[in-house]
């Protein structure tokens, strides 16, 4: 285990060198254009600084600092510093700052990763343990993701943010002018088929100009994780690993290159060379949002984040948003149930931080009712099951509420990444072949064994 230790953060700190980041300080008191709180005059200020992936984005800021202002109302002697990027660029820079033990008092992340994080600073552990915080209170039990927040057994994250899963947002105009009834895509056939039928020659020159579906294909992580959340988990069980991603993680138990998941990835080559599924070339994920909302695409997938994203890009689009759940999957005879990932958003605390009892002060705070009803605006499900399970909150969230639903009564349980250290390297693997696959269209088998021979290292 101590060599697959050093071997994980060896190649951590290598990927983390790559880019040229700002060192955000822990309690440095450092002047930052994000800052927020004016504090009473004379009083001391308590500076604390807050890391997220997700500021980066315009719904998720102004809920943010939104919050961060309310609390500044009750608390004006701290300060709350928020530093955040784009998605794609965040995880190196948090690893570069870990290992410098520079990070923030308060690290915002998804359950998946508090374990690789918080063993970059080797057994005394990058983050608080926060059992004696949220042991045997409400807090264990109304917050959707809290079980997910553990490492061997200790709780290291809450809950407090907003979760979402995923589905298939359409255009209501495109289909109705396609002739497709939503309702009636119930297969990941059905699925192809209206993208295919989607794409058409809009303005008679003889060239696609709208798409059925617009995928993520390129450098950004997901164009693994669309091909694995819409496809191959549900058919193969894990990604990484069989049994819904469950131990033991051994090297032995690799599971990449199963059957199922070659399948599932010679089936996503298919679709995403089909000229009118899906646009020719490569894009990220703010140019498949782009295409959705131009009208260039007809579906996409997404979670209900993209909910407030599209509020904010034009109101006007709302009343053209469709939702739906993903298909399910026919494989070898086979019906199986779409299992998307849960995403909440779960919070940690430096164990570098000088106010850590001020940092929890302003975490459980945002599980209030009050807060929750702020972070709502971002477009994610609100993480207190006490708020959102409100009638009020579905009649005025109805978008939102439809994945509650989805969930319940369409989805089988989540398959969630694997809460090992190695799950970093394992997951830059994958999207290394899986940009093999899908952009250099190079053979699905032959890449998917090369990926878990590199795995297989990774765990030994």
């Amino acid at each position: 285990m101590e060599n697959r230790f050093k071997k994980s953060l060896a190649l951590l700190t290598a990927a983390s060198a790559i880019g040229t980041v700002a060192l955000a300080g822990c309690s440095n008191g450092a002047d930052d254009a994000n800052a927020a709180g004016s504090g009473s005059a004379g009083a001391e200020k308590i500076k604390l600084s807050f890391e997220t992936s997700v500021y980066a984005e315009a719904p998720h800021k102004k809920a943010i600092d939104a919050l961060i202002q309310k609390y500044n109302e009750a608390n004006p002697n701290v300060e709350i510093t928020v530093h955040g990027t784009d998605y794609e660029n965040f995880w190196d820079k948090l690893t570069t700052e870990i290992i410098a033990g520079t990070q923030g008092d308060i690290v915002q992340v998804y359950p998946e990763n508090i374990a690789t994080y918080n063993a970059l600073q080797g057994e005394k552990g990058a983050f608080l343990n926060l059992d004696d915080r949220i042991k045997g209170t409400e807090l264990e039990t109304d917050l959707v993701g809290q079980e997910l927040s553990k490492v061997n057994g200790s709780y290291y994250a809450l809950s407090d943010y907003a979760w979402g899963t995923t589905g298939i947002f359409y255009r209501k105009s495109l289909f109705q002018k396609a002739g497709i009834d939503p309702a009636s895509i119930k297969t990941l056939e059905d699925f192809k088929q209206a993208a295919i039928k989607l794409g058409v020659d809009t303005d008679g020159d003889g060239n696609v100009d709208q798409y059925g579906f617009s995928s993520v294909v390129g450098s950004h992580p997901f164009v693994a994780s669309e091909w694995y959340r819409l496809v191959a988990r549900p058919v193969s069980g894990g990604i990484f690993f069989g049994d819904g991603e469950s131990g033991p993680y051994t090297a032995d138990r690799i599971n990449v290159n199963s059957p199922a998941n070659v399948w599932a990835a010679e089936w996503w080559q298919d679709l995403i060379d089909n000229p009118q599924a899906t646009p020719p070339g490569t894009r990220d994920k703010k140019v498949s949002r782009e295409m959705f909302w131009n009208g260039q695409a007809a579906m996409m997938m997404d979670g209900p984040w993209f909910i407030g994203m599209t509020r904010e890009r034009d109101t006007a689009l709302m009343d053209d948003l469709g939702l739906m759940p993903q298909p399910s999957v026919e494989y070898e005879g086979q019906t199986y149930k779409p299992n998307p990932h849960n995403y909440p958003l779960v919070a940690m605390i430096s164990a570098n931080s000088k106010y850590p009892d001020e940092a929890w002060d302003f975490l459980k705070w945002m599980a209030s009712a009050e807060a929750q009803e702020i972070i709502s605006q971002s477009g994610m499900i609100p993480s207190s099951k006490a708020y959102a399970g409100t009638d009020a909150y579905a009649q005025a969230n109805p978008l939102a509420a439809q994945f509650f639903d989805f969930q319940q009564k369409v989805y089988a349980p989540a398959v969630m990444d694997p809460p090992i250290p190695e799950l970093g390297t394992l997951n830059q693997t994958l999207i290394n072949y899986a940009q093999n696959m899908f952009v250099a269209k190079q053979d699905a088998k032959s890449s998917l064994d090369k990926a878990a021979e590199e795995m297989k290292k990774a765990m030994n």
